[in-house]
């Protein structure tokens, strides 16, 4: 009974946190939605814009839903759990999304501070969307010392859990100050490599590592490495991209597309287990 209770529980408070997004954003969207219909009108390629992101969204939202309820189909539910941890990483990533979406069309609309808060919104939405994988990330890591007689303390699985949260919470604390103090949006650009790269190598180093290993059998872990490699060279290469392509419609479509791609790659290293 309890564990249904639980079930129950965190059933409610996952349905009302992303009602509650879904109210924030559909109030954001109506709010400006006179500005949305003008860059519309004026934007050439704007809706092959809407229908690339569109797609990304529904799709991303389809494998956050199959991964919340593969984690509930089972027994009991850990919120280390990796069905959890992916859930939560593309459900963040659908409501990023949609921020997205909503600058591509108020970003020479909107006041300049106006926009910067929307954009730091969508700042921290990314350290959040990541924050499930450097999770995972940092108790492989931790893991991995703790084969070594010098680091024996870590051979405790609560001793290493705490050393995580801190390590967790360090790494959130610096990346929030930065965003809050960030003073426009050119500064704010300049964040997104700095958190992105680094955040993207540790969760290829964790999926390689597990894969060499034999660690996290409830995935794929080389499909996994490869899905989140592709992901960080597209990121290193989307400056270059967009240097050659432009900042255009077009643009924005190419990237989506790349990415949309990609994240099928990891959503199929997260379905199928390893042999």
């Amino acid at each position: 009974m309890k564990a249904f209770q639980k079930k129950s529980l965190y059933v409610s408070i996952i349905l009302l946190s992303v009602s509650l997004g879904l109210i924030a954003v559909i109030l954001l969207y109506y709010l400006n939605w006179g500005n949305i219909v003008e860059s519309y009108n004026t934007q050439e390629g704007a809706l092959g814009v809407i229908l690339i992101i569109s797609s990304r969204i529904l799709i991303v939202s389809g494998m956050a839903f199959y991964t919340f309820f593969r984690w509930f189909k089972q027994e009991e539910q850990y919120f280390s759990d990796i069905p959890f941890l992916f859930g939560l990483f593309f459900i963040f990533l659908v409501f990023g999304k949609t921020l997205d979406m909503f600058v591509a069309f108020i970003f020479f609309q909107l006041n300049a501070s106006v926009v910067l808060v929307v954009l730091k919104i969508r700042y921290f939405i990314m350290i959040l969307d990541f924050f499930p994988m450097i999770y995972l990330s940092s108790e492989m890591i931790l893991f991995s010392f703790s084969l070594k007689p010098r680091y024996k303390r870590l051979t405790n699985e609560r001793a290493r859990n705490k050393t995580s949260l801190k390590f967790i919470t360090l790494i959130l604390i610096i990346e929030g100050i930065a965003g809050l103090i960030a003073p426009n949006s050119t500064i704010l650009s300049i964040y997104y490599p700095i958190i992105v790269i680094p955040s993207l190598l540790t969760i290829v180093w964790l999926f390689y590592f597990a894969y060499k290993n034999k660690r996290l059998s409830q995935v794929n872990t080389l499909i996994l490495t490869i899905g989140f490699g592709l992901y960080l060279i597209s990121q290193i290469l989307r400056p270059l991209a967009q240097f050659i392509i432009g900042e255009s419609a077009v643009f924005l479509i190419f990237a989506e597309t790349i990415d949309l791609i990609i994240f099928i790659i990891v959503f199929v290293g997260f379905y199928k287990g390893s042999k």
